[in-house]
């Protein structure tokens, strides 16, 4: 999977949140489909609890921050509707 075109589809097409904790609390809801995370280690096991396919892309979660436009870090995207891209479960 090319990380990169997907984000991009994802971007365009899908519906999805920005950060830890609007993924947290979408998440505690179930409205999360899955997440998409920054390669970055103390990251692996803190999502444990959301029931949803994790992605982690080989980027830092600065550089999934300007892949979403933002001048921030962005360590994890909740996505709600993958819209055309592969970030969601095997159907």
């Amino acid at each position: 999977m090319d990380y990169n075109w997907e984000l991009g589809r994802l971007k365009e097409t899908g519906k999805f949140v920005l950060g830890a904790r609007a993924t947290e609390k979408l998440g505690k809801k179930g409205s999360i489909k899955a997440l998409v995370m920054a390669d970055e280690p103390q990251l692996k096991g803190k999502y444990e609890d959301i029931k949803a396919p994790k992605f982690i892309v080989p980027l830092n979660s600065i550089q999934l921050g300007n892949t979403f436009g933002k001048p921030f870090a962005v360590s994890v995207v909740g996505v709600i509707d993958s819209g055309v891209s592969q970030f969601r479960e095997n159907e």
